[in-house]
């Protein structure tokens, strides 16, 4: 099977845009020219992309699944150009860092500052990603250095461990639990949760407590990460667990209340590195930099949630 890298692009373009007509402005192309070549690369792949309803070309689960692999090698490609150029114009290469939204937003920058403010000639780029893909991206070389809980096994990847992190219940500011220290999951159990969607390394850990205790809790709702879940606690959804790094975000908010779950469970985070690849000098402080950071938040947090008291 040949692929036109022309079609490629097409189809990138589409999907972008939402139609045909949109692609082929921004590809400076005419209308019946990318349509060709939807039309190549479909008979190339053996599958459609498209189908057509109301007017509109709409993708295929198929041309879904296909675009996200394209995208790959797209993000690959950019990769290899920057690098080219950084080296052309002899310039640092970026280092690339890869982690979940609430250590990209609720650590990095912490970090970050600081490290910069020393460092004034470092450059980086934040990429956020599921846990999952975390690992195969630093496998794949698509990344430097990533940031995850509970890595999942990969002989490719050195995982270092980071800082180990207390699961913390966020209820809101006047909710009839906020006067209590501790907070077990059998009173977690009897109120209404904001949960993060299955396989999350909270919500396995969450599911095999209340197993354990025989406990079937009402989800109120599902959503895709901690920051979310604090956000609808705030707002008196119900109740939710999370990570010190979210929580650290909302410490200050009074319409938070944020305890450490009692009996105290924690979740490990690592530094993911490709296998066998020696850090340079800077690369390693920027690395010690964040674990220092990541100790100083969790200490702050558990001080917050060990004294802070509301009333009803």
């Amino acid at each position: 099977m040949s692929l036109n890298p022309k079609a490629l692009v097409a189809l990138r373009a589409v999907i972008t845009e939402g139609t045909v007509t949109a692609a082929a402005q921004r590809m400076h192309r005419t209308q019946p020219v990318v349509s060709r070549l939807i039309a190549q690369l479909e008979s190339a792949v053996g599958f459609a992309l498209f189908r057509r309803e109301g007017g509109r070309l709409l993708p295929t689960a198929e041309g879904l699944s296909f675009y996200r692999e394209s995208e790959r090698a797209f993000s690959a490609l950019s990769e290899i150009e920057s690098a080219a150029r950084n080296i052309r114009e002899r310039r640092d290469v970026p280092l690339r860092i890869l982690a979940q939204a609430h250590f990209a937003h609720g650590l990095l920058p912490l970090a970050l500052g600081p490290f910069c403010a020393r460092n004034p000639g470092f450059r980086f780029s934040i990429e956020i990603r599921q846990r999952e893909y975390i690992s195969y991206w630093i496998a794949n070389r698509q990344f430097d250095v990533g940031f995850a809980p509970q890595p999942l096994n990969d002989p490719r990847l050195d995982a270092e461990p980071l800082v180990k992190a207390p699961l913390c219940v966020v209820l809101p500011g006047r909710h009839p639990l906020a006067h209590k220290q501790r907070i077990g999951i059998a009173e977690i159990g009897k109120e209404p949760l904001i949960a993060t969607r299955p396989g999350s390394p909270i919500r396995t850990r969450l599911d095999a407590l209340f197993a354990a205790t025989g406990i079937s809790p009402v989800v109120r709702g599902e959503t895709a990460g901690s920051l979310s879940a604090c956000q609808l606690a705030s707002q008196g959804v119900g109740v939710t667990l999370s990570d010190p790094f979210s929580c650290n975000l909302f410490i200050k908010d009074p319409t938070i209340c944020i305890r450490l779950l009692h009996p105290r469970v924690d979740i490990e985070y690592f530094v993911l590195r490709l296998s066998g690849q020696v850090p340079s000098p800077t690369v390693q402080e920027f690395i010690e930099g964040v674990r220092q950071t990541a100790r100083e938040v969790v200490e702050a947090v558990v001080r917050n949630a060990a004294g802070r008291r509301r009333s009803r």
